[in-house]
């Protein structure tokens, strides 16, 4: 009678540890199932699902990354890891048996993926967003109409300009990708166009007015504040403060004139900047000039601007430029 309690006992032992182990397959198969990918090459590597993603693959050995399929081996067949599979018929593969883990599945590490960077982003390909660079633009200025009393208040006048040039240099510091700052020195030229005295005016070239310009030389400690992008195109705005040489000269009534001055001056600035290739920009920019009290030292009798000025001085210009980013 003990002897077959005990027999009893081990069949019982034995169901059990069946089951579980039948539960654990099937549990194991249905949550981490094997799948196939197949290479641009024809190669085909079976593996489970939970080792797809642990690292990249890129498949430079077989011509690209691969595609990834539910992996059927009644209808695929058994695959060697590596190799192209054989084609076989259905009825071969129907009586093909399940691949062993051994010979089919093959585990992805870290230690084998592909360690080959991934291609640049956008913003690595536009060049470096921080560290130093250079600009350099120049474009037409337009200044603004000025008026003043001359001859000891006894006159008023009132100067009138031609469209000139601005020419630009500032080297900079890109802070971050979205702050910069700079000194910028620039140099801008404007012909006299006529001068008017009370009820009367003259005009450049005639017989009582011969000639006459404006030289302005500003040298500006500047902000600007860029945009960030993805793109090739970054808005920025920005402005300075600091000193201006203003410089004249004219030809009147047969006499000659100079007179100079360094004055207060602040700046504004507008524009965009368009990547054309890693590190070099082109830029488009607006900018307004303002000297609020330009007062002049005139070297010869009867200064063109007087030594009383009524109204701010304005300089605008439209300029384009190159960027270059180090």
């Amino acid at each position: 009678m003990y002897k077959y309690v005990n027999y009893i006992i081990v069949i019982l032992a034995l169901s059990v540890s069946t089951m579980v182990l039948a539960e654990q397959s099937a549990t194991t198969s249905t949550n981490d199932p094997m799948v196939m990918k197949i290479y641009p090459d024809g190669t085909k590597v079976v593996v489970r699902w939970s080792e797809i993603g642990k690292a990249m693959d890129n498949g430079e050995k077989h011509g690209g990354s691969p595609r990834i399929i539910a992996y059927d081996p009644g209808k695929d067949g058994i695959v060697p890891i590596g190799q192209p599979a054989v084609t076989t018929s259905t009825s071969a593969s129907a009586s093909a048996p399940m691949p062993s883990a051994s010979s089919v599945v093959i585990q992805e590490s870290s230690k084998t993926a592909d360690t080959t960077p991934s291609p640049m982003s956008d913003t690595n390909d536009y060049g470096p967003m921080e560290g130093f660079g250079f600009r350099s633009n120049v474009g037409v200025a337009f200044q603004q109409s000025q008026s003043g009393r001359i001859f000891e208040r006894e006159i008023q006048q009132s100067v009138t300009f031609q469209p000139g040039i601005r020419f630009d240099i500032e080297p900079f510091y890109n802070v971050t990708d979205w702050f910069s700052v700079g000194i910028e020195c620039a140099f801008i030229y404007n012909q006299i166009h006529s001068i008017q005295f009370d009820d009367s005016t003259v005009y450049s070239g005639d017989s009582d007015f011969g000639n006459g310009a404006l030289y302005q030389v500003p040298i500006l400690a500047n902000v600007r504040f860029q945009f960030p992008s993805d793109g090739p195109f970054r808005g920025y705005c920005g402005g300075g403060v600091g000193g201006v040489w203003d410089y004249s000269t004219l030809s009147l009534f047969g006499e000659n004139f100079t007179s100079y001055q360094w004055n207060y001056a602040f700046q504004l600035t507008t524009g965009f900047v368009y990547t054309i290739a890693p590190g070099l920009d082109l830029d488009t920019s607006f900018k307004a000039l303002c000297t609020p009290n330009p007062l002049s030292q005139a070297n010869t009798f009867g200064s063109v601007f007087g030594s009383e000025q009524v109204n701010a001085a304005y300089s605008y210009a439209a300029e384009v430029g190159l960027v270059w980013r180090f």
